[in-house]
């Protein structure tokens, strides 16, 4: 039997700018939201890639441009074919509630090498999981920021090696599904 090996292009994907309008958040002077991007099956064998990340909106907008590459930086990634970026954007968080967030990603993700551990360690599994479940019950005692604004965009056509191309991701607003603003992105090849 024949198979056919899907050519992968190396993707490199930066943060450009990020405005959100017609929405109360809108107005303040200067507003910390946090920014999720997900990568959407960049190859047949994994179904995602998360990336987040602290914005300082000031009246609406955020320019990463002036920011180094390590901080724009979102995804380095082999893909096959075509994918899809879904963003999501949080409502102003407080650094009190910036840490209390990132005590529920820390839960998730000891959730997640509790889950590894049982699956790889048979037999043992509840013994070998333990300590990653009571930490994980320990870290995660707040409630994540809630999304404000979201947006999807499958990316058909991937820039050549060598390329580069401008990606705006539409926003809405989660409770209206009113457009509420974007986020620009740029894709390498």
């Amino acid at each position: 039997m024949a198979t056919s090996k899907k050519t992968k292009t190396a993707l490199e994907v930066l943060f450009v700018r990020a405005e959100l309008k017609g929405i109360p958040e809108r107005a303040l002077p200067k507003s910390r939201n946090m920014v999720q991007i997900d990568l959407i099956w960049p190859r047949s064998t994994i179904a995602k890639r998360s990336a987040m990340r602290e914005a300082v909106f000031k009246r609406g907008a955020c320019d990463f441009t002036g920011e180094p590459w390590t901080k724009r930086v979102v995804f380095r990634e082999d893909v096959e074919g075509h994918c899809g970026f879904a963003v999501s954007v949080t409502e102003p968080v407080s650094v009190q509630k910036l840490r209390r967030f990132m005590r529920l990603t820390a839960k998730y993700a000891l959730n997640m090498g509790a889950d590894f551990m049982e699956k790889a360690m048979v037999g043992y599994a509840d013994i070998a999981s333990s300590p990653i479940d009571a930490l994980a019950a320990m870290v995660g005692e707040k409630d994540a920021p809630k999304v404000i604004a979201q947006g999807v965009l499958d990316l058909d056509d991937l820039p050549g090696e060598g390329d580069e191309r401008e990606i705006t991701v539409p926003l809405i607003r989660t409770l209206t599904k009113k457009s509420v603003g974007s986020l620009t992105l740029i894709a390498r090849g």
